[in-house]
Order: structure tokens, then sequence, then C-alpha cells
């Protein structure tokens, strides 16, 4: 089968130049202007975390064969859209339209529109940066107080560019972002993100309550971050997501959060609004505040978080993040962090000049 190189629309490029990836900054992977849609065989089936890896071997207008590099979701949210290991096996026809890697020398596009030679189709992108259209409010009968907050939630990616970062950073966070390295950071290591960028990434995030203690458990790496509710020190599980102490005041959960160790994406990763495009550090002096509210029917949940560092931030940093509520029986999928994925994912980046 051919190959079509299809220059981009308007609308395409409309499409996809809000888009991001959960692990990587898709502007500095991706060309938003470039889409181009590819047919042919699945000669090599990658469904992995962080990212999965498809390649293609298309036959192009001179009757060659070429081997083109798919990169697509992880394991989680590719169930969540319906594919699984029978869905896509080596041997199947595919076509395959997506923005091209910013790199010219490789064969590489991220898979925003899979379609199988079977008939389905699957749209990649539009699954992680667009809230639910039909909100689902909570029915539970007698539920009030801080178990209105229980219950399974989803954020979606809402933008992402490569520019300066929105938040306020001294001399040392931006001689931090000039020496980052695309191409060599904390997520090619499976290090996952920290707070406040683990809490933007379009995976479950489950909480649940017993008795004075909130369980928090995001599906991404398997984080679970217990509160225990008027506690005087802070409840470490993980050190590297500080100790927290929590208190339910005002129709809101307050979380608090200190002693993390400094860490080389503490404040911002690189494929989160925050970080647009480069990762941020943190010290030891980093705090974290987290406010959780929850609407009138239960459908959405709101997380207003500050976040200080006085060594990379020149002050207290505030925003909000929606979540929305999903069914009870919503499966929480295995994530499992391949380091050879993460690798080879990072390692496709391109490096732009600002």
């Amino acid at each position: 089968m051919k190959i079509k190189l299809a220059l981009t629309t308007a609308i395409a490029t409309l499409c996809f130049a809000a888009s991001v990836s959960a692990h990587h900054s898709f502007a500095t992977h991706y060309d938003a202007s470039n889409v181009v849609e590819i047919s042919g065989v699945l000669s090599e089936v990658k469904m992995r975390s962080p990212h999965s890896f498809f390649e293609v071997d298309v036959t192009n207008e001179n009757g060659e064969v070429e081997t083109w590099e798919v990169e697509a979701h992880a394991v989680p949210l590719l169930r969540r859209l319906g594919i699984n290991r029978d869905t896509l096996k080596v041997g199947d026809r595919v076509t395959i339209r997506g923005p091209r890697s910013r790199r010219p020398e490789k064969l590489l596009l991220f898979g925003a529109q899979i379609n199988t030679g079977s008939g389905e189709s699957f749209e990649m992108l539009d699954s992680i940066r667009r809230a639910p259209e039909e909100k689902i409010s909570d029915k539970r009968e007698g539920v009030t107080g801080i178990d209105r907050l229980t219950g399974k939630w989803l954020t979606f990616i809402t933008g992402q560019v490569v520019a300066d970062s929105p938040m306020p950073l001294t001399d040392a966070g931006l001689q931090a972002r000039r020496e980052f390295d695309l191409r060599k950071n904390s997520s090619s290591d499976c290090v996952p993100p920290n707070l406040p960028s683990l809490l933007m990434i379009p995976y479950i995030y489950d909480i649940t309550r017993s008795g004075d203690t909130v369980n928090i458990f995001h599906e991404y790496s398997k984080v679970r971050r217990p509160v225990i509710l008027g506690a005087k020190v802070g409840n470490v599980t993980d050190p590297q997501y500080g100790g927290r102490i929590g208190r339910y005041e005002d129709g809101a959960l307050i979380i608090e959060s200190s002693a993390f160790p400094a860490m080389a994406a503490g404040l911002a990763s690189g494929w989160d609004p925050n970080g647009n495009g480069a990762d941020i550090p943190s010290s030891e002096s980093k705090k974290l505040i987290e406010r959780y509210t929850v609407n009138e029917d239960g459908s959405q949940m709101t997380l207003r978080y500050t976040v200080s560092d006085p060594v990379y931030l020149t002050e207290p940093y505030t925003a909000e993040i929606p979540f929305y509520r999903l069914p009870d029986e919503e499966p929480i999928q295995d994530f499992t962090c391949d380091a050879e994925i993460a690798s080879r994912s990072t390692s496709n980046a391109a490096v732009l000049q600002n």
C-alpha cells in the first residue's frame, strides 16, 4: 500500500496544536503543522507504559518498503479506548494519521488516529484533551461532607506549548530551564512526575476514606498518598512526595505537604503547562497546599493548589485543575514503567531554538 503525505489544513493544525503527551513534551517531539497519513502493515507492536510504539511497513511511490515508527499512548489509556493486544497485531493492515516528528531524518509520527483493516477507528488525542460531554453526578444516598470527594476522577490535558513557564521563576529557575536537556531527563529513567505535575496527567485519581485516613491513589506509577486527618506530623510513605497533614474544613479537603527532597523535575515537567517544554527543579524548601472541593451534583471536583519554593520561585504559584467523576466500576489499569520504552520516547525529542 502506498504512503500518502497529507498537507495540513488549518483545521488539522487547530486539532493538534493543543495536544500533549503525558510523558514528554508533545511540542518538542512533533510538528503540529506537518500532519501525515500512512497505510501499511504492522511489523512491530509494543504496548507499554509510559508510551507504546508500533512499526508500520509502508510501500512508497517508488515501490520501496519503508518502516515508519508510530508513538502512541500507554497501556491504561489504550485500554480505555478499547485497544488491547488483540486489537492491533503484527501482520494487520492499518492506516494511521498524525503529526510527524520534528526530526526530519526519522520516519516517525504520533498516532493521533488509527484505523484498522477491520473497520475500527480510534482517536488518540481527543481521548485525553476533552472533558466528558455527559457529566456523571453522585447519586449515592446519604453521602455528605468529605465523603462527597470519594470516588474515581479523571482530568484532561488542556494544552502545552514550547514557551516560557507561567511560574514566577528566580534566576536559578530560569537557568535550570536554559540548561534542561530534552533527551536526558528524569522521564527517561522512569522517575514518575512529582507534585503538582502528577495531578495533571489524564489517569484515574481514586479517593477513598477509612476513618480518619483519606487514601489517595494515582493510576500513573501506582502512587499512593494516604492522608491522616488532624495529624500533627506529616505522614510519609514515599519520601519523594513529602510528608502530608490534612484537614476538612468549610467543605474542602486541605492537604499540606512539605519535607520534599530536591528533585530535577520537582516543580514542573516538560510536558505540563507549568513546564512548557522543560523540567523545573525543586529544592528541599518546596511546599504544596492542595484544596479539593466538589460541585453541587458531585460530577466535578476542583483542585486549587499553591506551590512555593524560595530557591526556584520568586513567590508562591497558584493554579486550578478540574477533575470529572468516573463510574465506580471503571477499572484501574496496571501501570509499570518500561525503562527501554521511556528512554526510546525521550530520545525522539528535537532540540528547538526558542
